[in-house]
């Protein structure tokens, strides 16, 4: 969607962002008052320090804070001016953005600016202690407005923040889970192998080797399964893990569901272990369903599997509704992509595809 795309921009770039509220903000007191150089200094000033208010937090608050007061003893006469809604904005930037201490001492800065604010606003001899009561009122109001919604941010960042932590120990079980059958199955090999070959050795050396090889193997597989075996949840799985081979089996499945599917499966030039294979599977599993669920019903979808000399290049890419087709903020099929190209020393790309969909992208790297 539209919307999505312009929040992901401006998460990019915090200073544009910014700058949204700091132009407006003095372009509106430039208007109201065009002649008066002094106040548009002060606007400039306070609109400016906003571009800081996500970047550095405490630098913004500390500027607008120094100089709203700066204001307020040099020209009380002249009451407001639009840029000093800068004071309710750092104060919402410290509460979401800044340390706690920061946060209180600017919430605490702004309340009492709106005491001393109402002290010299409404700028008329007759205004009533009352009317002067009312006004702080107001401008405290914007105060706690701007805290209590930048500690709602906080709060929210802070639980996503929680939310993804847990994915990511979530993801790192269900991979050592798979893991363990990998490496169990090669070790259950080499044992084998080396039994055969201790009993076809014609050398008491040979016989001797293959001997200290199959307890070796016996004693490695029995620490994997005691400490990987203590990740497990559920009972035991019997079945092979997925692997390369079971890709083109994977596109057939998105097929029967549905989903117009073409691959470009280039054949590995070297047999290709267990685990990276699962790796393969397991990304392609995640974006076609990804793609199944978010990018609509009249989407298409193509799978690409590239080896190249030091280094594999995997791309799956649709044409459905672009950030739709991205998995939903709540839920953490990336995060799985991330830790498990992360384990091979690879890099993940995920975004907008250029014909406006969505885009996997991976890159692994292997030996020659």
């Amino acid at each position: 969607m539209v919307s999505e795309r312009i929040e992901s921009w401006l998460r990019r770039r915090p200073v544009a962002a910014d700058a949204g509220f700091a132009v407006p903000l003095f372009a509106l007191d430039l208007l109201l008052q065009p002649d008066r150089p002094l106040p548009l200094l002060f606007s400039g000033l306070l609109a400016g320090a906003l571009l800081l208010r996500r970047t550095r937090p405490v630098w913004s608050a500390a500027l607008v804070v120094v100089i709203a007061f700066v204001q307020w003893l040099v020209l009380p006469q002249l009451g407001l001016f639009v840029a000093d809604l800068a004071v309710p904005l750092v104060v919402h930037a410290t509460a979401a953005y800044g340390p706690r201490w920061a946060a209180r001492s600017t919430l605490a800065a702004g309340l009492a600016g709106a005491g001393l604010g109402a002290l010299t606003w409404p700028p008329v001899d007759d205004a009533s202690a009352g009317s002067h009561a009312l006004f702080a009122a107001a401008m405290a109001g914007f105060v706690l407005a701007g805290w209590a919604l930048g500690s709602l941010h906080r709060i929210r960042e802070e639980r996503r923040s929680a939310e993804a932590q847990l994915a990511v120990s979530a993801e790192r079980t269900r991979i050592a889970r798979e893991m363990h059958d990998v490496v169990a199955h090669s070790l259950a090999v080499v044992i084998s192998q080396a039994d055969g070959g201790r009993y076809a050795g014609s050398t008491e050396a040979a016989h001797a080797a293959l001997t200290t090889i199959g307890e070796t193997g016996r004693r490695a597989m029995g620490e994997t399964r005691r400490l990987l075996g203590l990740l497990r949840e559920g009972p035991e799985s019997l079945a092979p893990q997925p692997g390369l081979a079971d890709v083109p089996t994977l596109v057939e499945q998105a097929r029967v569901a549905g989903l117009d599917v073409v691959a470009r499966l280039d054949p590995p030039p070297a047999p290709v272990g267990a685990g990276l294979g699962l790796v393969v599977y397991r990304i392609v599993q995640e974006s076609l369903t990804n793609v199944l669920k978010h990018a609509g019903p009249t989407a298409r979808a193509s799978v690409e599997i590239c080896w190249h000399t030091h280094e594999l290049q995997l791309r799956i890419v649709d044409d459905g509704r672009g950030a739709i087709g991205a998995p939903a903020p709540g839920g953490h099929g990336i995060v799985g992509m991330r830790e498990r190209v992360a384990a091979y020393g690879g890099a993940i790309r995920t975004g907008s595809g250029p014909g406006g969909g969505h885009e996997v992208y991976v890159r692994i790297p292997v030996s020659a």
